[in-house]
């Protein structure tokens, strides 16, 4: 009875056992020599805390608001994919709108609750990822918190115009694996709208314009700053709104900070409630992903006054 043991098994069963091995051996070694370690710096100032080197959530364009606090109160959520050579994204969003005083003052929330992502080796190693968290999948994102005041109303001007103070909490992780900042950020921005024509079909004219400051927690640098813009049309029938709008910001450091965007959005009521919402973005310059999103909205209903005489 032959019991010699066929080469092309004991080959197959070697690289089994050391599959596990491989696996790993993107480690520290890799990883100083990756980013050139002076053997001092802490890991996360390798990292670049600009748009080009991070995840497709990390720091978002504001998107183009139409210079009109919106009256309703609503809860939406929306089902998010990024598409980028070497880093395919998909995230939950989650979206809130609170009224403090009718065409006075709202509240704005969103938030990244979970995002999976997978990445190419060639990716981690040009974002400088820290070898601890080479194999992680699922991240969290930072909380923003928009507060909108109107400041003109076209009722008695001929412009729709209000002030827009956004706030990112750094509520997010994965750092190491270049995919948020968790460090905070704010914009600023005056946004405004212009009816071009009002019937059935109403077409208008919208833009922003303002800053958008992040902090970035680098020995040399504390922050960057970008000038913040962005014009669209909106086109809306009783219960449609289409908004195709381009947008972007120019950071001073010119380090991957410049992103662009090309987006079309649009909504849809299903009924006086609930509204469908999606919507496809182009990105340019340092914005490298292609997106899409769907979501839904429920809005609840309006508070009634009651008069008691």
């Amino acid at each position: 009875m032959d019991k010699s043991i066929n080469p092309s098994l004991s080959l197959s069963i070697l690289f089994l056992l050391a599959l596990p091995l491989l696996s790993f051996a993107q480690d520290h070694y890799w990883w100083a020599n990756n980013v050139g370690w002076d053997g001092q710096r802490f890991w996360g100032d390798y990292i670049v805390r600009s748009q080009r080197y991070l995840g497709p959530n990390a720091l978002p364009i504001p998107k183009v608001f139409n210079g009109r606090v919106s009256n309703e109160r609503s809860f939406g959520f929306s089902g998010n994919s990024h598409f980028s050579t070497g880093d395919v994204t998909h995230n939950l969003a989650l979206y809130g709108t609170f009224n403090l005083v009718p065409d006075v003052i709202g509240f704005e929330l969103y938030w990244v609750p979970a995002e999976y992502y997978t990445m190419s080796h060639a990716i981690k190693t040009e974002r400088k990822t820290f070898h601890v968290f080479y194999n992680r999948r699922w991240a969290s994102g930072d909380v923003y918190l928009h507060t909108i005041v109107q400041l003109l109303k076209a009722e008695k001007n001929r412009i729709d115009l209000a002030l827009r103070i956004g706030y990112r909490f750094p509520s997010s992780n994965m750092v190491g694996m270049a995919r948020y900042t968790d460090a905070t950020g704010y914009y600023l921005d005056l946004s405004f709208g212009k009816k071009i024509l009002d019937g059935p079909l109403k077409v208008g004219i919208n833009g922003m314009a303002g800053i958008f400051v992040w902090q970035i927690n680098q020995n040399a640098q504390n922050q960057d700053d970008a000038p913040l813009f962005g014009l669209g049309l909106s086109f809306a029938s009783k219960n449609w709104s289409l908004s195709p709008s381009f947008r972007g910001y120019t950071g001073y450091l010119n380090n991957g900070d410049r992103p662009l965007a090309l987006s079309f959005n649009g909504q849809l009521d299903l009924n006086s409630r609930w509204q469908l919402f999606g919507g496809v973005q182009k990105g340019w310059n340092d914005l490298l992903y292609t997106s899409l999103e769907l979501g839904t909205k429920y809005r609840f209903p309006p508070k009634v006054s009651v008069h008691v005489p």
